[in-house]
């Protein structure tokens, strides 16, 4: 008997020692915790952007997690449940979402350097290295994160978009064929109609059908992705690649609040998913636009085509200094815009890129 208990006391002794040069692999049970978190969108799962939330972000939250030792209730609420695309850096800021997809491309005015590619058309259309830029001017140009800090956010992922292409009703060949038509071009895009003769219509993809087919718009200047989610290749069914590019068009953030309620390995743990969910939406968004523009679109009707490059150029040419004009808009500001230009513009070209427009010279 006293042997036992002589062997029960030793094996304490050891397997404290071993802990206490270790460390414990998770979070002490007494400290575990249910979170409740709500994940939310103004645009349905179709979208990559959307997407990646649901079948990512909150199953690979839930399991980094149950390693540290706690649980998430979550909340989805997607497809403007809880906002519309007008209201998703609010819906945020004011806690209706916990997490979710802020769409910075409505907000010129609220969050203008998150909105520097729509400044720079006929770049690039390389989402991938859009979506890293973008994460690096997060991290070397302080005024990006103290944006969406002063609207209670934390930054956790950049998104970016494939190339914008135009939509129509009847078919556009030319520059010239744009005079006088209407096409939906939301927030700062509607820059790219100017000296077109087109005229711009603010709205959001989720409207586009509708608003085509009932004369509304002609058509519509939207990413590659969008068309077939929400069938606009029926009510505009001339798809035209004119070399726009791509760029940032929104962010995946947290409601600062929120996190600020989490513990530091929680907080840790949603950084790192956001790093995820920036990579995987990217290659989400080129994959599915190419499948798009190649299968998916012609099979349902929908006619492609592109642009000659002389076209591209006599567009491209034609706009005003966008990037300049913008720029000095926001050093009145105090903002760095001049100094984003750069970065985005110099960090494209180290990648390949061959901008139709340097609008940084």
């Amino acid at each position: 008997m006293i042997v036992n208990q002589t062997k029960i006391l030793k094996m304490t002794f050891l397997a404290g020692l071993a802990l206490a040069v270790t460390g414990p692999l998770v979070v002490n049970n007494v400290d575990a915790k249910e979170f409740k978190i709500t994940a939310s969108s103004s645009h349905p799962p179709v979208v990559p952007w959307v997407s990646v939330i649901k079948n990512y972000v909150v199953p690979e939250a839930s399991k980094r997690a149950k390693a540290l030792g706690h649980s998430i209730k979550w909340t989805e609420a997607y497809a403007g449940a809880l906002y519309n695309f007008k209201n998703t850096l609010e819906g945020i800021e004011d806690g209706l979402g916990d997490i979710g997809w802020v769409g910075t491309l409505w907000e010129p005015n609220k969050l203008p350097l998150h909105n520097v590619t729509f400044y720079l058309p006929f770049v690039s259309g390389n989402v991938i290295a859009a979506a890293e830029i973008a994460s690096e001017m997060h991290t070397n140009i302080p005024a990006m994160k103290k944006a969406l800090l002063k609207h209670n956010q934390i930054f956790l992922g950049a998104q970016s978009i494939d190339d914008y292409v135009l939509i129509s009703k009847t078919p556009i060949k030319t520059v010239a064929d744009l005079k006088g038509k209407k096409f939906y071009a939301p927030g700062a895009s509607a820059q790219w109609l100017k000296g077109t003769g087109a005229v711009a219509v603010n709205g959001g993809l989720p409207i586009y059908y509708n608003g085509i087919k009932t004369g509304v718009a002609d058509g519509a200047i939207v990413p590659g992705t969008g068309i077939f989610p929400f069938k606009l290749h029926e009510a505009a069914p001339y798809v035209i690649n004119v070399g726009l590019g791509g760029g940032i068009t929104g962010a995946l953030t947290m409601n600062k609040t929120k996190y600020d309620s989490l513990p530091p390995e929680m907080q840790k743990m949603f950084l790192e998913v956001g790093k995820g969910y920036e990579m995987r939406t990217a290659k989400k968004t080129a994959g599915f636009a190419a499948l798009s523009m190649k299968k998916l679109i012609p099979s349902k009707g929908g006619k492609v085509s592109k642009f000659s490059m002389a076209e591209q150029k006599k567009w491209a040419s034609g706009l005003p200094d966008l990037a300049g004009i913008w720029a000095a808009q926001q050093a009145k500001k105090g903002l760095p815009g001049k100094e984003v230009v750069k970065f985005y513009m110099e960090s494209m070209r180290k990648r390949g890129a061959k901008p139709l427009r340097n609008w940084d010279k």
